[in-house]
Formats: C-alpha cells, sequence, structure tokens
C-alpha cells in the first residue's frame, strides 16, 4: 500500500518522575524512509512527516534533543539497530511516569512497514512500546490498513470520536490508527504531508485547544484530527478516511501531550468567528495548510518568520503577512485582512491525480519555408498522476491554416501529439510543466485555381512546455509552448523540418 506512519508512545507522567516544573521526562524516536519496495511508487512527504512531528515535540512537546533520536532513509536492520540502542538509552534514563515518543513513516502493507526494499513486522515496534518502562504509550499509526498495528492484549476500542481519559494515576497503553483495516492512508500536496499527521501536527500547535488552557491533551488531539482527517478525505477518489482509538488506561487524569502556550513563538488569531484557515510560508510552501479554529481567539505555536495566513468563505477569501518574532507573540486581527480570490489547491495523492483541459487559439512555424504563419486553435489534456519523475501524461491536438503568398496553395495541418514529462508548482498556486512528445501531422494541400489536393502523413518528435496559473475557481489560464523535428514528404524525397508552436488560452482543472 502507499503509505505507513507509526508515531508511537506519549506517556503520562506520575508525581515520583516529575521535574521541579511538575512535567514528566519525556523521549522521543521518529523514523521516515520515502522508499518502499520495488512495487512501491516512492512517498513524497514519508521522511518529511518525520522531520514536522519531530520539531513539534521539540518545541511543544517538551522533548529535548538528548532524548531524541531521527533516523531517515534506511532499512529494517537499521532502524532494529537504532530501535536497540533507544531501548538502552531508556533502560538507563527513563522512570515511571516518563513519556515516549515513537514516529514512523514508511510504506506498508499487511502489517509490515516497507522500508528500503526490507521489511519490518509492526509487532516488533509494538513489543518495544509494551516494554517500555514508561507508565503510559501512545502508539498512532498512519498506514494503508493500519488496523493490523493493534494487536496489544487488552486493548478497547472506542467508536468514533467520543474519548476521556478519567483515570487515577494514568498507566497504560493507547493506539491510535489513521485508518481502518481496510482503509487507504492519504496523503496530499496540498497539505504537504500525509491528511491525519498534518492534522494531528496542527492539533499539537494549537488548532486543538478548545479549553484555551495553553495545553492539548490526548482527547482534544485526537478528537480534531478525527473530525478533520474525515473531511480532508471525503471527496477524495481514496473514500474517507477513519481513524480510531484503542486504550487499555488506568488512572485519572488528563494526558496532555503538547503546551502550545509555553511555546517562545506565537500567533494569535485574534478574531472571534469560528472558520478555516490556512499558513503558508512566505515562499508559498505549506505550514499549517489546513486547520479549523473554533469560536474566541486561538494561539498556535509556529517556528519564527513570515507566513502569509488565510481564512476561507465561501465565495471569498481573507489573507495577511504576519511575522512572528523569535521570541514573544504575533497578533493578527481582523483589520490586517485583505479580501483575494479562491485558488485552487487540489489534494492529490496516490489515490487523486487531476486533469487538466487547455483551450486556446494557437500560431506555429509552417513546414514548407514558403507558406506564412500557421494559424489555428489547439487542445490539450493532461493527466497528472503519482510517480516521482514522470508524473505527467500529456495529449495535444493542433489545427492550423496557411496560405502561400502566391494565393493559389494553401495547407491545412492537423497534429496529434502524445507524451511524457513532469509537473511542478514553483510559486504559490503556479504550475510549471515540460514533457517530450511523439505524434503525427496530416497535412493537405489544394490549389483553388485548378482543385488539385494532395495529402501526407508525417512523424515528428518534440518537447512540450506549459504554465498554469489558476484565476477563479477550477478556470486558469494555461500556456504552452512546443518545438521539435517533422519529417516532410518532399517530391526528392523526405526532409526533417523545424516545427514550432503557441498557444495561450484557458483550462479547466479536475
Amino acid at each position: 500500500m502507499t503509505l505507513a506512519l507509526l508515531l508511537a508512545a506519549v506517556v503520562a507522567a506520575q508525581p515520583t518522575a516529575a521535574d521541579a516544573d511538575g512535567n514528566p521526562r519525556r523521549f522521543a524516536l521518529a523514523v521516515g524512509n520515502n522508499r518502499g519496495s520495488s512495487a512501491d511508487a516512492v512517498l513524497r512527504y514519508a521522511e518529511r512527516d518525520a522531520r514536522t512531528v519531530m520539531d513539534v515535540l521539540y518545541e511543544v512537546g517538551g522533548v529535548r534533543r538528548d532524548d531524541a533520536v531521527l533516523v531517515l532513509g534506511h532499512d529494517a536492520d537499521t532502524v532494529r539497530q537504532a530501535v536497540a540502542r533507544f531501548e538502552r538509552h531508556l533502560q538507563t534514563q527513563a522512570r515511571k511516569g516518563d513519556q515516549l515518543f515513537v514516529y514512523v513513516s514508511s510504506h506498508a502493507d499487511a502489517g509490515e512497514l516497507h522500508l528500503s526494499g526490507t521489511n519490518l513486522p509492526l509487532h516488533e515496534l509494538v513489543r518495544f512500546i509494551e516494554r517500555a518502562p514508561v507508565s503510559v504509550a501512545l502508539l498512532v499509526v498512519d498506514s494503508c490498513q493500519s488496523g493490523e498495528a493493534v494487536r496489544l492484549k487488552g486493548l478497547k476500542p472506542i467508536p468514533g470520536v467520543l474519548v476521556s481519559v478519567e483515570r487515577p494515576e494514568l498507566a497504560g497503553r493507547v493506539i491510535i490508527t489513521a485508518s481502518a483495516a481496510d482503509e487507504a492512508a492519504q496523503e496530499s500536496d496540498a497539505l504537504g504531508g500525509s491528511v491525519f499527521t498534518h492534522h494531528l501536527v496542527a492539533a499539537l500547535r494549537g488548532a486543538a485547544d478548545v479549553s484555551g488552557d495553553g495545553r492539548v491533551t490526548l482527547a482534544e488531539a485526537y478528537t480534531y484530527s478525527y473530525a478533520r482527517t474525515v473531511e480532508s478525505s471525503l471527496m477524495s477518489r481514496a473514500g474517507a478516511q477513519h481513524p480510531s482509538f484503542h486504550f487499555d488506561l488506568q488512572g485519572k487524569g488528563d494526558l496532555v501531550l503538547s503546551s502550545p502556550a509555553l511555546a517562545t513563538s506565537l500567533l494569535t488569531l485574534a478574531i472571534d468567528e469560528p472558520g478555516d484557515w490556512t499558513v503558508f510560508t512566505l515562499a508559498g510552501e505549506p505550514f499549517l495548510g489546513n486547520l479549523r479554529k473554533g469560536a474566541g481567539a486561538a494561539t498556535l505555536a509556529l517556528p519564527a518568520g513570515g507566513y502569509i495566513v488565510t481564512t476561507r468563505g465561501e465565495h471569498s477569501a481573507m489573507t495577511a503577512r504576519v511575522q512572528v518574532p523569535d521570541a514573544g507573540r504575533a497578533q493578527l486581527t481582523r483589520a490586517q485582512l485583505r479580501p483575494q480570490q479562491l485558488e485552487v489547491n487540489a489534494l492529490k495523492g496516490e489515490a487523486s491525480p487531476a486533469w487538466r483541459v487547455h483551450v486556446g487559439p494557437s500560431i506555429g512555424k509552417p513546414l514548407v519555408p514558403s507558406f506564412g504563419a500557421m494559424v489555428g486553435g489547439t487542445a490539450a489534456l493532461h493527466y497528472q498522476r503519482t510517480a516521482p519523475w514522470a508524473n505527467l501524461l500529456t495529449a495535444g491536438v493542433d489545427v492550423r491554416h496557411g496560405r502561400h503568398p502566391s494565393g493559389n496553395l494553401r495547407q491545412n495541418d492537423h497534429t496529434l501529439r502524445l507524451g511524457v514529462g513532469h509537473d511542478a508548482r514553483v510559486w504559490r498556486n503556479l504550475r510549471l510543466h515540460g514533457a517530450v512528445e511523439v505524434g503525427a501531422t496530416l497535412s493537405q494541400q489544394w490549389q483553388p485555381s485548378n482543385g488539385e489536393k494532395a495529402l501526407a502523413l508525417q512523424p515528428t518528435v518534440g518537447a512540450v512546455g506549459g504554465a498554469w496559473l489558476p484565476v477563479y475557481g477550477a478556470f486558469g489560464m494555461s500556456l504552452l509552448v512546443n518545438a521539435g523535428h517533422t519529417w516532410v514528404r518532399e517530391e526528392a524525397g523526405t526532409a526533417s523540418a523545424l516545427s514550432l508552436g503557441g498557444s495561450l488560452g484557458i483550462g479547466f482543472m479536475r
């Protein structure tokens, strides 16, 4: 299957293990690998998600760098060695009541993680958190068929999003899976990560703090992540993705996962109305690509830097640039927001390719040098799929007409081109693409004076480049430019002619 993320073990502290401030010591292990088996497509965001989760733990989860290990791009044996070293560290450093956080992001199938051509059974990581010398362990699995990870004896399921942890002296184990045992876990270009992990990170940064106390509990984080994951995946081709919650806990108290209010850099959305928000870097990269704010002000823990913050309504959007200080709080008020047209942020992943259609006038270089410019129209269809490089399939049709300066010779060219190439977003929602193409041109010449006609089918090879810029909703401006060689039939044989063309038109994305 496509994506596996294993997020394991957050432990609730007991008073005997608390530090001078009454907080537990927290440990974290994060593993990310974009490459699975030879049959798996390369993932976009597995390693990035591992870094993102670790960053959140550093910033708001109370994890010290001396107690954290990040393993990226390694096979199963290397991960086992890292887990063994980390287990020895826990045996010497962890105490009853401390917290452990283990995160793995990779391909998975049938209860096994796919790591650079090797497999790591999930039950090995489950055993690791079972014997960890901590009081409470939280295991979160974001993968296809992630229900395979729910194998701890004594776990009880909680249906839906009704999560309440209220028992004396918390101790035990919790497993959260991002999807059901028969569901696909999805990732999204628009969110810049996997769907579930994106919403979990947003929750930990403060989006889930409905109580407004500056802390995010297990119940708050799961309730927020569940609802947003289902909503984000509802209209995807793979179908809705339903996280699940299983637990074996004893004790009483709130299991706090993060404390956004204690972060050094904060952004407060000082706007009372609830709504959906996006947070992008100034370079156009999604940081918190999509989050939901309830009624009243909301505070988010963000790294220092500049951001573009947008709230979306049904027919319009309001946006503002904010600068989050190195130490302090930035505040965004309604007076700072400026109107902006809605743009297309298509949710894509292995199960959600995108179609684009281009239609517009075109002009081209004549295949016969003595003719004037060929003018007409172009229609093109582009299909974006999941692949590391060749992620775009193209098909284009050009119909152009030209006249000889003498006025007694005319020509129609009908060209069909098929190609494969790469498409990428380069700035905001501007997309550029390039592809190599092969095809053929059917040329028809005739003389109006005597009605004499001639037909020729001529093969062509070349390349096409283009740009796509959304304007309103699914519609946008589209530019296509192609160049190549066409083998033209002549009376004395066949000659190679340079073919050039371009078209500026409108497009539609689906």
